[in-house]
């Protein structure tokens, strides 16, 4: 079973390999220099020593990029000015039309900045035999195509953690999709055999009951409520560390058989402690944290892309780390090397070749 959580982790590995390097911290509106204008000093490349922080960072940042991106779109210098694109009269319209003014001004933004090259790349992969020798657009702006990148990928990260919150298997396929292509241009050759395992799976090898169950049971949600869904294996990371918690009580007594004890009657102890203690009126364990307000490193963030005006293309411009920065994140890949590994392992799963 291709899970989620650790494919989230590697994804997340594959933004910071690529866009976070300590060399940048002169490159004003990198993300190592953002890192450093923040103080985020529990933010490392290395994902795996603390994901959550890396997470959260990287996650605040692609807001404040699409935030920038707006307010570049609108001719706006701050978020309390006054957008010009919106009508003056529009308090009066119904919910509506301001519902497809919105939608309106939210695609212009994405045509404009995050799929300006995208859909000709798209095409390339899907049809190599026509459009091989095409190259790619080129854009002499090293600095607009790093903001615009590096959102695409944030935006990508932020599909699959909505799509596991709410439990939506199908978008979670669509995420896979775009990562096999990015896990190939970044070399990663044991996810993005994961990622052809997974969608070959669904789409060839399995029958309409497995392909169901893989697509739809994904997710296990712990405590009820719409948006509370978590991944397959983060559940199971949890589940380890409380086996672990219990058996680190046995001290010198740590044996096979009492290991093995614990395994098995452990969630049956936990539901028993907890009907124990609503018996008892023991106070129940707060899982909600007091959330901290992010706004001043949002505006602060905001301010330093609207100063170094990521988002509007000066032709000659670089990053003195980021020096050659394609237009877009497919521009790279090798679409033949990439037909030829899909039809190498189609041929091989074919004659019956099992997973791995």
């Amino acid at each position: 079973m291709v899970e989620d959580f650790h494919e989230k982790m590697n994804f997340l590995q594959l933004i910071m390999d690529k866009y976070f390097k300590s060399e940048s911290c002169r490159d004003a509106a990198t993300l190592y220099q953002l890192k450093n204008l923040l103080n985020r000093r529990n933010v490392s490349k290395n994902v795996s020593s603390n994901y959550h922080a890396a997470s959260d960072f990287v996650d605040l940042v692609t807001e404040c990029h699409v935030i920038a991106a707006c307010l570049e779109y609108c001719g706006m210098e701050s978020i309390e000015i006054q957008c010009k694109k919106i009508p003056v009269a529009l308090h009066i319209a119904d919910s509506n039309m301001k519902r497809r003014l919105l939608r309106q001004l939210v695609g212009e933004v994405v045509d404009t900045y995050f799929l300006n090259a995208i859909t000709i790349n798209v095409d390339r992969i899907e049809d190599p035999a026509s459009t091989m020798d095409e190259a790619p657009i080129a854009q002499d702006d090293a600095v607009h195509n790093y903001a615009t990148n590096f959102t695409k990928m944030g935006l990508l990260r932020k599909v699959s953690v909505h799509a596991t919150r709410y439990g939506d298997g199908n978008r979670m396929l669509r995420h896979w999709k775009y990562a096999m292509l990015l896990y190939h241009q970044g070399h990663k050759v044991k996810y993005r055999l994961e990622s052809y395992l997974l969608l070959a799976g669904v789409n060839a090898l399995l029958t309409p009951r497995q392909r169901q169950q893989v697509i739809s049971n994904r997710f296990v949600n712990l405590h009820g409520g719409e948006g509370h869904n978590l991944e397959g294996d983060y559940v199971m990371e949890l589940l380890n560390r409380y086996a672990k918690s219990r058996i680190k009580l046995l001290g010198p007594n740590h044996t096979e058989s009492c290991v093995e004890r614990i395994g098995k009657t452990m969630m049956f102890c936990h539901d028993i402690q907890d009907k124990l203690e609503k018996q008892i009126n023991v106070a129940p364990l707060s899982r909600e944290h007091t959330p901290q307000s992010l706004q001043r490193d949002r505006n602060t963030i905001i301010q330093q892309l609207i100063n170094s005006r990521v988002f509007q293309v000066i032709p000659g411009r670089s990053h003195e780390t980021f020096t050659m920065e394609n237009v877009d994140i497919l521009s790279n890949v090798n679409v033949h090397e990439l037909h030829k590994w899909i039809t190498e392992k189609k041929r091989e799963y074919s004659f019956g070749k099992y997973a791995f």
